[in-house]
């Protein structure tokens, strides 16, 4: 068995501390302590599934259709996004003016020099502050539907329709990739993103493996820290097993990998319970 030890430390830096700081966020974002009233899953409308499978579709179509056009969604999509993400994260130290101007200043120097350090760092607050925002508005159990549902739905993209494939294929060719760039060396994080494809040099995760874990260590932040912290471990063992699974593939392809985060993620919240 294969164990790339060296560039899943590199990984779990970058997935570890975008969940700590997730955490740290979340509880910061909580108006006062105590419980507070989650957004249940009910709240997830017929109307509201119709428009996200509307945009999905339109979305695949775009990409197979105007390759020129969905590399610029793609840049304002990851930008617009960003910017979100990386603010709100700024927010929780600085005042709403200073927050929105740095963010500003680091969106430049990510489009300006656009390496693989700033694609992560940028990628690290970004996610933090989303997973952090969502994850205080729902509630465990939602959470834990959308872990299962997302995780079948992750299978079928990647292996059977493999139009998530072709999604991230788009993603690369754009240079707007909404995840982390792991490079097999510590010297490629200043390689530039224009010299990046996964294979042997690096490993790309996307932003889905990363904030949908973070949504369950969040949304238990109003009951529990350290219930939240446990969900987190278990969510790195479970980026251990996905990095099992990928190093050991006979031929290096495109793996299904939150299954397994989600998994343990789960099995972290129901040993939570217990301790």
């Amino acid at each position: 068995m294969k164990l790339k030890f060296p560039l899943f430390l590199r990984i779990l830096f970058l997935f570890g501390f975008t969940q700590l700081a997730g955490i740290y966020a979340a509880y910061k974002f909580l108006p006062e302590p105590g419980p507070t009233q989650p957004m249940r899953f009910s709240g997830f409308s017929f109307y509201d599934f119709v428009i996200l499978v509307v945009f999905v579709l339109f979305l695949i179509f775009i990409i197979r259709r105007f390759k020129s056009i969905s590399s610029v969604f793609f840049k304002v999509f990851l930008t617009i996004v960003s910017f979100a993400g990386v603010q709100a994260m700024l927010a929780i130290w600085l005042s709403p003016l200073v927050s929105v101007l740095i963010a500003v200043l680091l969106l430049v120097l990510f489009w300006s020099f656009n390496n693989v350090f700033l694609q992560d760092l940028m990628m690290v607050l970004a996610f933090a502050g989303i997973g952090a925002v969502l994850g205080i508005s729902l509630a465990p159990e939602t959470v834990i539907m959308i872990l299962v549902i997302l995780s079948f739905y992750d299978i079928v993209a990647i292996y059977k329709t493999k139009h998530m494939v072709e999604l991230a294929e788009a993603m690369i060719q754009s240079r707007a990739i909404f995840g982390f760039i792991v490079p097999s060396s510590f010297g490629g994080f200043g390689e530039r993103m224009t010299r990046v494809l996964p294979g042997e040099q690096f490993m790309i995760l996307g932003s889905g493996d990363v904030i949908l874990p973070l949504l369950l260590s969040a949304s238990l932040v109003r009951t529990s820290l350290g219930q939240s912290v446990i969900v987190a471990l278990f969510s790195a063992l479970g980026l251990f097993l996905m990095h099992l699974i990928f190093t050991n593939q006979k031929v290096r392809r495109p793996m299904a990998a939150l299954p397994p985060i989600a998994l343990a993620s789960i099995i972290g919240y129901l040993i939570s319970y217990l301790l």
